[in-house]
């Protein structure tokens, strides 16, 4: 009955707490808007195409022919366009194309401007390395006549390209092997902005605790005879079943919304249980977690700075903000230390997987097994401070 009294006081004190309802529902569901609206052309299938400017210094067959082929993958822009990236070719591009020396010359220069992204870059380099291969084809079938000079550019370039077009068997592997269709972007990002916001419980739990400390509450339930293990149960199980409430709100919000927005939808795959288990899993974690840091805290600064920087770094280095595919190695074995890869890596398994329980039995572990160190040191840390407490709320 006591328990249930506390589960009230907290629902009452958040409910008043309009910042509070906003850091846990309105920004993690605007970052899952926002990154389904910059990456509905991947949603959609649609790449991104590179515009470069192209110069060149020779007017020859070789050089239409390699400007036709660099067209084929990128957006040539007008020479009075500003780009972002430059392709010049040299003077005697023909000589230098087919030169088979140990250091050969360069038969193009590529120009980027300093704020030119590495996807960017990787694209256009990507691209110029097939038109110069096309190009050197193009030469070859000409030179032994199995290119006549009367077919046009535009019959040349196809004849080239069906040389060196591939027809790639593009599949899917699931957790047990079996073959899947691709996952779309929602798969990937809503998970992670998802994981992102359920951790951020930290900072109104920290700030509603700093609230009854300050206020004497605390100090009247400790008068009432209320054991500490009651009162840090009645701080976490709030949390815990908001936590529950936000992955809920999340998943029908990516599920129900985006496809009237025109965006893929969040595809749920994978077994009901699986989901229970692991939204229970994280949420237990988020919540024991942000228990631990209400408990260190003595100011709401030391709360905003703690809770927000402890939220960025776990996010920074698990995989949230930055896939850990991309990362190094080394790295990638930090990511593996943070709770936020664990409940990436088991979402992942869910969406993209059509895992089971099983599949996502190791990331529940790690978590709980998380959530019970971080709840037994927030407890001794809780109790420390509560036998410590004064009317002056100094301790």
């Amino acid at each position: 009955m006591r328990l249930w009294a506390l589960l009230a006081k907290e629902w009452r004190l958040l409910r008043r707490d309009v910042h509070a309802v906003a850091v846990l529902f309105l920004m993690p569901l605007t970052f899952v808007l926002l990154m389904a609206f910059a990456l509905s052309d991947l949603n959609a299938g649609v790449p991104a195409v590179a515009s470069v400017s192209l110069k060149q210094q020779a007017d020859d067959h070789n050089s239409r022919f390699f400007a036709a082929a660099l067209k084929q993958q990128l957006t040539i822009l007008p020479d009075n366009q500003d780009s972002l990236v430059s392709v010049i070719t040299s003077a005697d591009f023909t000589d230098l194309l087919q030169q088979e020396s140990d250091t050969p010359t360069p038969q193009l220069q590529l120009l980027f401007n300093a704020s030119t992204p590495p996807v960017l870059r990787q694209q256009v380099r990507s691209a110029v390395t097939l038109a110069l291969a096309q190009t050197r084809l193009q030469a070859f079938l000409r030179t032994n006549d199995m290119l006549s000079d009367e077919q046009s550019l535009a019959e040349q370039l196809a004849i080239v390209r069906q040389q060196t077009d591939s027809t790639l068997d593009e599949q899917d592997t699931g957790s047990q092997g079996q073959l899947l269709p691709q996952a779309n972007a929602s798969q990937h990002s809503v998970p992670a902005w998802l994981i992102f916001g359920m951790f951020f419980v930290m900072l109104p739990m920290a700030n509603t605790l700093l609230s009854e400390q300050q206020s004497g509450t605390l100090l009247r339930l400790k008068s009432a005879g209320l054991p500490p293990l009651t009162l840090a149960l009645g701080k976490c199980l709030p949390y815990f079943m908001i936590n529950l409430l936000q992955f809920s709100l999340l998943v029908s919000v990516s599920y129900w919304l985006l496809p009237l927005l025109g965006l893929a939808p969040l595809q749920l795959n994978g077994s009901p249980l699986a989901y229970l288990l692991l939204a229970c899993s994280i949420a237990l974690c988020s919540s024991s977690f942000g228990f631990f840091i209400a408990s260190l805290v003595r100011s709401n600064e030391q709360a905003l700075m703690l809770s927000g920087g402890c939220n960025i770094i776990l996010a920074a280095i698990g995989g949230i903000m930055v896939p850990k595919a991309v990362m190094p190695e080394a790295m990638q074995q930090v990511a593996a230390l943070s709770p936020m890869s664990w409940a990436l890596d088991g979402c992942l398994a869910l969406l993209t997987g059509h895992g089971a329980i099983t599949d996502i039995a190791p990331a529940a572990v790690k978590l709980l097994l998380f959530a019970c160190v971080s709840f037994v040191l927030a407890y001794f840390i809780f109790q420390y401070k509560l036998s410590r407490i004064k009317w002056t709320a100094l301790y």
